[in-house]
């Protein structure tokens, strides 16, 4: 059998013909740009019909996939929150959403058809939802009814838009009152993107070292493996945004999972079947400012799992505040995912089995 190589520059040019790998380095303008245009758009409106004086006394972040992981990211930063909150990855509101909540309803198309469910039911609970998209039915939504609308570059991939998706949201919930302080984490978050951009880019020579692109040494180790992706407070959502990346990039199977429900019910799972094991590589995302208590369960599960023969691979996030923590591993798992697909000879872009899912969804039943 050959031995396996990283991709050369060559290579990248030849296979990346959608430039997922140029949207995935311009994350950090995104967020600073996609933060800058939200506050701009969202001053002087009094969000969704109320300002700091006067909070909303619930929050719902409305949105299917990449539209709908910016929200699970921007949650995760802010623990604190003091009223009810759910991500809605669906067609309908929670229960107790009333005219008091703040419902943002995302989409990177604006033609998602759950988001623009949710968006209508928001409606007619008296909400006057903020709306996040690049346009479609939901902009024109936000026109017809007067409502907050955050534009956001579009012609690319929701998945590779997730700076611009994240951002925004941020602002609005400064806008009424439910976070302060975001524009000092969004700068430190930029500055380490710009700098991981450099240390991830094909041009540098795979390695794990300060001088190596570890992003493409941890694809070398994981190509032909099957993928689980563990996270665990903060990190939670960055292993679904993982699992994610490499199903729709890599076009790979990869799952995940969060401590420590995962050490309840799944930690037996790896108890059988050791083919299946031999053939896996878990991948943990650890945050060295978490819960230490987390930390503990990470490493005693990550050696339950190597002794029953699963490979096991610790990553530490980096940064100071929890949005550059929480990003510094966004960033990574993106390249991952990126030069994975480049080891399988695909294009990362292209998502041909969903768009042909959708056109069935669409037609007769």
């Amino acid at each position: 059998m050959d031995e396996l190589v990283a991709p050369t520059p060559e290579e990248v040019a030849r296979l990346d013909t959608g430039g997922m790998l140029a949207a995935i380095a311009e994350l950090p303008r995104q967020l600073t740009a996609g933060y800058a245009v939200a506050r701009e758009e969202l001053r002087g409106t009094r969000a969704a019909g109320r300002g700091p004086e006067d909070r909303p006394t619930g929050l719902v972040l409305c949105g299917m996939g990449g539209s709908a992981i910016g929200a699970d990211l921007v949650l995760a930063c802010l623990p604190e929150l003091r009223v009810p909150t759910a991500v809605v990855r669906g067609y309908r509101l929670p229960a107790w959403v009333d005219s008091g909540t703040l419902v943002v309803a995302a989409s990177y198309s604006g033609e998602t058809e759950e988001t623009l469910a949710c968006a209508a039911a928001a409606l007619s609970c008296g909400c006057r939802p903020v709306c996040v998209s690049s346009g479609g039915a939901l902009a024109a939504l936000a026109r017809d009814h007067g409502l907050p609308l955050v534009r956001v570059p579009g012609g690319g991939q929701p998945r590779a838009a997730v700076g611009y998706l994240s951002a925004p949201l941020l602002a609005t919930l400064e806008a009424v009152g439910l976070a302060d302080g975001q524009a000092a984490q969004v700068d430190e978050a930029a500055a380490l993107l710009r700098a991981g951009s450099a240390r991830l880019a094909p041009g540098r020579a795979a390695g794990d070292g300060p001088d190596g692109n570890a992003a493409m040494a941890l694809a070398l180790r994981l190509h032909g493996r099957l993928l689980v992706v563990y996270g665990a407070g903060l990190t939670a959502p960055v292993a679904r945004r993982w699992k994610g990346q490499v199903n729709e990039n890599a076009k790979a199977p990869a799952f995940w999972n969060e401590l420590p429900e995962l050490d309840h019910n799944e930690l037996m799972g790896w108890t059988s079947l050791p083919h299946v094991a031999a053939s896996t590589t878990a991948v943990f995302l650890e945050d060295p400012l978490g819960d230490p208590r987390l930390a503990r369960r990470a490493a005693l599960t990550a050696t339950e799992l190597e002794a029953r023969g699963v490979a096991v691979e610790r990553l530490t996030a980096h940064g100071e505040s929890p949005l550059a923590r929480l990003f510094s591993l966004v960033q990574l798992g993106d390249h991952v995912s990126f030069y994975l697909a480049l080891l399988y000879g695909v294009d990362p872009t292209p998502v041909q089995a969903i768009q042909d899912f959708k056109a069935k969804l669409s037609g007769p039943a």
